[in-house]
């Protein structure tokens, strides 16, 4: 057993006996873990009210390789994102981006650029205009298939390597990226894209976060990319379109 120190990210919370919880963290140095927080549901708990979800925390744990659930000593606020939690919108987008990396995450493989990638997010979120909230989740699922190898392709056809002049494109999720009429086949499904949404996912692709506020993205284009990146998780890992903090989505934008 090894005293362990890192930083960590909130992702969820479930009670545990009668006064424990079982806090699933991805964090900065193992990646996700799961650790028992003893007592925290007792009223002087020193590890009450430092584990609410979205929490940017510093955390002191008992490392062992013998279990898969580790003994919390210590947690430390470093940010809490209140801003997030009295925003419906905000609550709803950042509920997502938690929930679709831990499900995309499954073992303890450490990965900082994805945490950074997480909290720069989760900042963004916090921070910006009520418009922009939307532009950051798409923005992580764009960065997120990037960082796990599944970076589609937008700026030409995959499958032959043209440019594609039609209006009307069409995204094959299995291939990963657009594909043009010449190269489409029968036997294979196809999500429809306009010009429009190609040429922004290609941008969103290469521009940083700070840069995201300058970008217009019209709710039908927003609607077209997102259900093209969910569908394209979906078909690699099975668990793109499972996100329930996200379902109001298929009402509101037919991203479903």
């Amino acid at each position: 057993m090894s005293i362990t120190k890192t930083e960590a990210i909130v992702l969820k919370r479930l009670k545990f006996g009668d006064t424990s919880k079982i806090v699933t963290l991805y964090t900065k140095d193992y990646g996700k873990i799961k650790v028992i927080a003893k007592g925290i549901r007792k009223p002087k708990s020193r590890l009450a009210g430092t584990l609410e979800t979205f929490f940017h925390i510093h955390i002191v744990f008992y490392k062992k390789t013998t279990t898969e659930i580790y003994l919390l000593s210590q947690s430390e606020i470093l940010r809490p994102f209140q801003k997030i939690t009295r925003d419906l919108n905000r609550y709803a987008f950042a509920s997502g981006t938690l929930e679709l990396l831990d499900k995309l995450i499954t073992g303890e493989e450490p990965n900082p650029e994805i945490f950074e990638l997480t909290l720069n997010t989760l900042s963004f979120m916090e921070a910006c205009t009520p418009k922009s909230v939307e532009k950051s989740f798409l923005f992580f699922v764009l960065k997120l298939t990037d960082i796990l190898g599944y970076k589609p392709k937008f700026d030409r056809c995959i499958s032959c390597g043209k440019t594609i002049p039609e209006k009307l494109i069409l995204f094959s999720p299995e291939k990963g990226g657009i594909v043009c009429v010449r190269c489409a086949r029968e036997d294979q499904a196809y999500l429809r894209l306009t010009k429009d949404s190609t040429k922004l996912a290609f941008r969103l692709q290469s521009i940083k976060l700070d840069k995201l506020n300058s970008y217009n993205i019209p709710k039908e284009r927003f609607r077209e990319m997102l259900k093209v990146v969910l569908n394209l998780l979906d078909y690699h890992t099975g668990k793109g379109r499972e996100l329930k903090s996200l379902e109001f989505l298929k009402e509101e934008f037919g991203a479903g």
